[in-house]
This record gives structure tokens, C-alpha cells and sequence, in this order.
């Protein structure tokens, strides 16, 4: 890291070789280097079989969290998405209760009481009241990536 006398901010772009083992580095190649391979097979009739199987509009979190397990394998939802729609509630509720609030991470949830994970609700429900919810504060993106939400679970209809 340089400063100079005249100009008092830092250089960060120094072009300086890294070698290793003598041989020169290119971080590119690295980070090619280091990509997972994905092993998962896409399964389309995966839909199918989800909508036999389990009803959206009167599920728990725990049946939501399956369910999106299953996207996840049969690569019809992604990593971000599953955790937009897992993690992040359980998140909310390790926050809350941190806080001293009763944990209720759902718009839509009338019970005050007990395990919310068992709670059985309608996710299109739910997820048309975080869109709402977004739109209110403003927040574009989050209202359509919930609207997205609804276009994925409609399909297990």
C-alpha cells in the first residue's frame, strides 16, 4: 500500500506479480479453479409428484421446508431462492427472540402461541401479503421477488 505526499488517498491498484512456486499467478484461474461441481439432476416432474403429495394453500413451514428441499435437488429452484424462502424465516425468528418478542415471522399467522413451524397456512396467502407488504415500504424488488414466489408454489396447485 502506497500514500503518497501529494494525493493522501491509498493506491489499491498496484500492479505487483504474486508469484507461486516460481510460476506466476492469475487469480482467474483460481477462481475457475474453484468452482463446486453440481451433481443435482434436474427432475421437471418434480411438480407433479409435489402436487400429489402436498397441499399449498394448507401446509406448515416444516411441509414448506420438504418441499423446497425437493426443488432444490430436482434443481427447479436455486440456492438464493431456497434461502429466501427457508432461512431467512428462521432467521427472523432467532432475531425476535433475541429481542423478546413472540416469534412470529408470518403476516398471515393467527396463532399467537406454540411452535409457528407447525402452524398450517396458505403460502400463496402468505406470500401475497410479504408482496403487499414490500410495495408498501417501497421496496420494488422484494415485491417481485414474492410475486415470484407465488408463480413457483402455483405450479404445485
Amino acid at each position: 500500500m502506497q500514500v503518497s505526499a501529494v494525493n493522501s488517498q491509498v493506491n489499491y491498484y498496484q500492479k505487483k506479480i504474486i508469484n507461486n512456486n516460481n510460476q506466476k499467478f492469475n487469480i482467474k484461474d483460481n477462481i475457475d479453479n474453484s468452482k463446486k461441481t453440481d451433481n443435482r439432476v434436474a427432475n421437471p416432474d418434480i411438480w407433479d409428484e409435489l402436487s400429489k403429495e402436498y397441499d399449498i394453500t394448507n401446509m406448515s413451514f416444516d411441509d414448506l421446508k420438504v418441499v423446497c428441499n425437493k426443488l432444490l435437488d430436482a434443481k427447479q429452484i436455486s440456492p438464493k431462492k431456497f434461502g429466501q424462502l427457508i432461512i431467512y424465516p428462521e432467521m427472523m425468528e432467532i432475531a425476535q427472540a433475541k429481542q423478546g418478542y413472540k416469534v412470529k415471522p408470518f403476516l398471515t399467522s393467527t396463532k399467537n402461541e406454540g411452535n409457528w413451524k407447525e402452524e398450517k397456512i396458505n403460502w400463496l396467502e402468505e406470500f401475497e401479503a410479504e408482496a403487499e407488504q414490500q410495495k408498501q415500504f417501497g421496496c420494488m424488488s422484494g415485491y417481485d421477488s414474492y410475486k415470484k414466489n407465488i408463480d413457483v408454489f402455483k405450479k404445485i396447485l
